[in-house]
């Protein structure tokens, strides 16, 4: 099936076992995937250390979308990248044309990054880690726009594939991630927990949702092509051993968490084999689910402490030149731009609901392993399933703990995402009222 220009896009149509005749619990599901890997050489996202754009493709990237709908007609569609993240006007954009050609509400749009940090820069991310010329960024821009328009056609593939279908949840552990922020909390918080959704069409499984809270980079600034890092690993071993089904990835709260060891090719195969095997050990004994959907989304602002000077983001954070000082240029562009700098970040928050079975709670930007812990804390008996970097890949969203110990993921790094200063004490707080509205909502 031929879509946006050299596009290559498979839909896996999955038939049912009875035509016309609705599962017993009123699920109907479709999945598509989509090939994403940039045709051209383009600057990879996620280390500014990288000194040279993409020189090949070890591991080709994908945007894959599962569709379900519950007995009563409404629709929710994910869709899962192999990308450090999509900015919030992209995710804008692609809901749009989504609800204009299928009328699928946006809260009713998940769109879920798996942070590999060997991807494509998109959009106007991380531009402040790279020595980017006008013809790149160009170059960048276009590849954005195709690949918005792959994103609307696969869901769109993926909601004709609908069928009849049986819902599947659970979860399973496996045990590669550690918190990196050793000089704070030696033993620091991790979840090693992997929430599970298996889709199955005529008896037969055909897709698994998943997700852990692990950092997607295994491989290092030294890797000049692209690559799904572990979660590509993962999703392809999954396929390989289970002959017609779609794996997707999502990565959960783990902005805080590495992979360990880390740096090898050897060590992505170890990583990605790991948690497939996880996932296909457990998939076999998932309970079926039923239930209706329910869908809720909003946007809430985490307003900055203050904008840091040069002078500062150097003692605070430690930073350097030539990062500090292309963000000074920055700053004083949109100062010209719009006469102020923003005073705060809007973070997209979305809950999905299924039935009793699996409360999915999705946050924009990269979010310490604290958000994951304190919903399943608090909400025991929701099934609450955290996901990250879903919608709008900002910069990192420290809790309060995190973002008073400092350093690179208290505020740091959003030096790097163009951000004027850290987030203020109030942004675990803020973010956490407005979950509870959303959980309420969707009860």
């Amino acid at each position: 099936m031929s879509l946006h220009r050299r596009a290559f896009l498979t839909a896996a149509a999955v038939a049912a076992l009875r035509p016309w005749r609705v599962d017993a619990a009123g699920w109907r599901a479709g999945v598509a995937t989509v090939d994403i890997t940039p045709k051209t050489s383009l600057w990879m996202a996620g280390f500014a250390a990288r000194t040279q754009p993409a020189q090949g493709t070890a591991q080709p990237l994908h945007a894959k979308a599962l569709a379900i709908e519950d007995a009563r007609g409404r629709r929710l569609v994910v869709v899962t990248l192999d990308l450090l993240g999509v900015t919030g006007a992209m995710a804008a954009r692609i809901g749009t044309a989504v609800r204009a050609r299928y009328q699928v509400p946006r809260e009713r749009l998940l769109l879920a990054s798996s942070h590999t940090h060997s991807g494509p820069v998109v959009d106007t991310q991380l531009l402040v880690a790279y020595d980017v010329t006008p013809r790149q960024i160009a170059d960048i821009e276009a590849y954005t726009a195709w690949l918005e328009g792959q994103i609307v056609d696969v869901v769109g593939a993926a909601l004709k594939a609908l069928a009849p279908a049986t819902l599947h949840a659970g979860e399973t552990t496996t045990g590669f991630g550690a918190n990196r922020r050793v000089q704070y909390t030696p033993e620091g918080p991790v979840d090693h927990r992997v929430p599970l959704l298996r889709v199955d069409v005529g008896g037969t499984p055909r897709a698994i949702l998943f997700s852990y809270a692990c950092h997607n980079t295994t491989l290092q600034a030294s890797n000049v092509e692209w690559h799904g890092d572990y979660a590509g690993v993962a999703q392809a071993a999954i396929e390989a051993a289970q002959p017609g089904v779609t794996a997707l990835f999502m990565t959960g709260c783990g902005a805080d968490i590495n992979p360990k060891p880390r740096g090898t090719v050897a060590d992505v195969e170890q990583h990605g084999r790991a948690l497939a095997k996880a996932v296909t050990g457990a998939m076999g004994s998932l309970p079926p689910i039923t239930g209706d959907t329910r869908a809720a989304l909003e946007f809430v602002e985490l307003p900055f402490e203050k904008a840091l000077s040069p002078d500062e983001w150097k003692q605070r954070f430690g930073l350097a030149d030539p990062y500090v000082a292309r963000h000074a240029q920055l700053m004083d562009t949109m100062r010209a731009r719009d006469g102020k700098l923003p005073a705060s970040q809007p973070i997209p928050l979305q809950v999905w609901r299924f039935g009793r079975a699996i409360t999915l709670v999705a946050l924009g930007g990269e979010v310490v392993v604290d958000y994951a812990l304190r919903l399943r804390r608090e909400h025991p008996d929701d099934h609450v399933w955290p996901v990250g970097y879903a919608n709008d890949v900002f910069g990192y969203v420290p809790s309060r703990r995190v973002l008073q110990e400092g350093g690179y993921e208290g505020g740091g790094a959003l030096l790097y995402y163009g951000r004027p200063g850290p987030f203020d004490a109030t942004v675990e707080d803020r973010i956490f009222e407005a979950l509870e509205r959303l959980l309420r909502q969707t009860r």
